[in-house]
């Protein structure tokens, strides 16, 4: 076992209701109490925080309060417009935005995003305080690439004036850009060139996610680490990269649920393996935290809430335990 690789997650608790558990909460504890996951990274929902035009926590308190008492390290996926779990696209219903469009800050949808951002952050700031001085935050999900209900894209510039607002209220932490497999290396690497130059954020503040999809309906399993065209960034010169900038690297999301009518991912300890042990080779040799974040956690543990683990699943369970 490499020592260097430490297991996470990523938990919504809407996406929890949505699989019929009354009590979101049990499921994060049994995530964090008996699977010993503590790097836990927790979407914050615009159409969820502000309702009738006013923003508030209430809803998401409480996840937040077990996350800092239990001393998890938390990534908080501030969004605004894009926050992991499907639709993707979490905007309160009064704002308008037509499909595949291209966000640019002058578009009305970037400046009420900019708006409800910088309300957001001051209210973060003021409900939780120190507790964030170690909270890393991911601006948008996936913003270079269209996966989501709207298929929405965000340019360089409005990413930009999100960061600026950021660092308003949060100089010093880190910051997590997250890629659809090898799709948008090469946009995320030159993001973060520019964001250095700017002196917004320096290289060792950001973190380049990796989203490892192996088995997706209607294709064959493979190796999102390889096999796209030649235009996408190769893991060797990621590699590079990162050892010229100092960027930090991290898989943001490692397949870990079934997906339509491809049913084994979580459900078999051969897929569980597979993710693992391929998924490592995205970061360099000697890396000091190779965090690998399981992907669909939540449906893992209502399986552990219902009892309705088998020997497959006590298997996984038992792999885990190792890290």
């Amino acid at each position: 076992m490499n020592s260097n690789i430490v297991l996470g997650t990523s938990f919504s608790p809407e996406y929890a209701i949505s699989l019929g558990c009354e009590r979101p909460l049990e499921l994060l504890e049994i995530i964090n109490k008996e699977l010993n996951i503590k790097d836990i990274r927790l979407g914050l929902r615009w159409n969820v925080v502000e309702r009738d035009k006013k923003i508030s926590l209430e809803y998401y308190d409480k996840y937040l309060k077990y996350l800092f008492k239990n001393n998890i390290k938390v990534c908080l996926n501030i969004g605004p417009i894009k926050v992991f779990r499907w639709p993707e696209e979490h905007i309160p219903k009064y704002i308008s935005v037509k499909r595949e469009e291209y966000i640019t800050p002058d578009m009305d949808i970037a400046k009420y995003s900019y708006e409800y951002f910088e309300k957001l952050l001051i209210l973060l700031k003021k409900e939780y305080g120190k507790k964030l001085d170690n909270v890393m935050f991911q601006i948008e999900n996936e913003s270079f690439y269209r996966f989501g209900k709207l298929g929405l894209l965000m340019s360089q510039e409005y990413i930009i004036g999100l960061l600026e607002i950021l660092k308003e209220y949060f100089p010093n932490n880190r910051i997590m850009f997250d890629s659809s497999g090898r799709t948008n290396l090469k946009e995320i690497v030159n993001l973060f060139k520019d964001i250095n130059d700017m002196r917004i954020y320096p290289y060792d503040s950001l973190v380049l996610g990796f989203n490892y999809y192996f088995k997706l309906p209607k294709r064959f399993q493979r190796d999102p680490l390889k096999g796209l065209s030649f235009s996408s960034m190769s893991i060797a010169k990621l590699h590079q990269y990162q050892k010229e900038l100092g960027f930090g690297l991290e898989i943001s999301e490692g397949q870990f649920e079934p997906w339509g009518k491809v049913i084994t991912p979580g459900n078999s300890h051969v897929d569980y393996q597979y993710l693992i042990e391929k998924s490592s080779r995205y970061f360099p040799h000697n890396y000091p935290y190779k965090l690998i974040r399981l992907w669909g956690s939540e449906e893992f543990a209502l399986k552990i809430f219902n009892r309705k683990v088998n020997e497959e699943h006590k298997r996984i369970i038992e792999s885990i335990s190792l890290y």
